[in-house]
C-alpha cells in the first residue's frame, strides 16, 4: 500500500521492507514487536536515540505551555535560555568565544524541492521565476531569485524571466 501512494523519493524501504510502529533508544519496532538496531539513527540526528525519556518530558513541556514551535531567525524565550545555559555550561568554563548559528527549515529547501519534483514529474528542465521574487539562498534558489546583486547563474539556461 505504501508503494502505491508514496513518491519514488525514498530508498532506504526499497531494501528493509518493514513496516514500523515506534522507537525506543537505539531501537526501532515493527508491527508485531519485534526490535530492530537502528543504525541510521534519523541520518544521525538521532545521537541520544529515539524517545529519549529526559528529551520527551522537557518536549511535552514546552508544548504544554504553548511554546513557539517555528520561530525562524526571531528572538524567542526559548533561544535566550538555551544560549545562557550554553555560555555558561561550554563556552564559559573552557574559555571559549563563539558565537552559535541556529539553523531552521528553510523556504529555500522548499524551492529546492518543489523543482526537482516539478522537473520529475513534467521531464522539463525551465522554470519560471518572477521578478522581485525571493526563493532562498542555495545555489539553485539564487540562480531564481529577482535581486541581480544575488543572483548566481547555476540554472541561467532554465529560467525564464
Amino acid at each position: 500500500m505504501l508503494e502505491q501512494y508514496e513518491s519514488e523519493v525514498r530508498s532506504y524501504c526499497r531494501n528493509f521492507h518493514k513496516v514500523f510502529h515506534r522507537a525506543s533508544g537505539s531501537y526501532l519496532y515493527d508491527q508485531n514487536g519485534s526490535p530492530y538496531l537502528d543504525f541510521l539513527s534519523c541520518a544521525g540526528a538521532l545521537n541520544y536515540g529515539h524517545n529519549h525519556h529526559a528529551l520527551k518530558q522537557a518536549i511535552f513541556q514546552y508544548i504544554n505551555e504553548d511554546g513557539i514551535q517555528g520561530a525562524l531567525d526571531l528572538h524567542t524565550k526559548a533561544k535566550k535560555d538555551f544560549i545562557t545555559a550554553f555560555q555558561e555550561n561550554i563556552l564559559v568554563p573552557r574559555g571559549l568565544t563563539y558565537k552559535l548559528q541556529f539553523t531552521s527549515p528553510t523556504g529555500t529547501s522548499v524551492v529546492e524541492s518543489a523543482i526537482k519534483l516539478a522537473r520529475k514529474v513534467t521531464q522539463r528542465c525551465r522554470v519560471v521565476a518572477f521578478t522581485n521574487g525571493f526563493h532562498g539562498m542555495t545555489g539553485t534558489s539564487l540562480s531564481l531569485t529577482g535581486n541581480k546583486d544575488h543572483r548566481q547563474p547555476v540554472m541561467d539556461a532554465y529560467v525564464e524571466r
